[in-house]
């Protein structure tokens, strides 16, 4: 009988152990831009400014934390695109893992959707903002 508390106890103690992987991690943004979406598969992430209405934007964000030696595990990831100040996209990215850092993230919006104008982006973990850049469509 002892036998199955220890084990029941255990089993709880993982599982609490789990589902605190994590809570303390302070996430920052290593390096982050807006880029195409081609240049971005060729490597080529040299931030850009500018985008044409046939471009493929491609916000990325290469994340890390404050012990790189420990997985944060599943977190919480939300990317806001803005027009003019007024929420125009969102997208959520409920339990992403996290493993290895710096972890890279992205998000991913065809330019005619957005439209023409000024523009901004953000990355949120956990309701927290790590990176934000801005750009113009023409």
């Amino acid at each position: 009988m002892k036998s199955i508390r220890v084990v029941i106890g255990l089993i709880l103690l993982t599982a609490a152990s789990l589902g605190f992987q994590g809570c303390a991690t302070t996430f920052r943004a290593a390096n982050s831009g807006v880029t195409t979406l081609r240049n971005f598969q060729l490597g080529n992430l040299t931030p850009r400014t500018t985008f044409s209405m046939a471009d493929i934007i491609r916000f990325y964000v290469n994340v890390t934390w404050d012990d790189v030696t420990q997985e944060p595990g599943w977190q919480d990831v939300t990317w806001n695109w803005y027009k003019d100040g007024k929420l125009v996209g969102h997208r959520e990215n409920d339990m992403a893992y996290f493993k290895g850092a710096p972890n890279t993230r992205f998000a991913t919006q065809p330019a005619a959707g957005l439209g023409t104008g000024h523009f901004k982006v953000e990355c949120l973990i956990n309701g927290k903002q790590i990176a934000t850049a801005e750009f113009d469509i023409k």
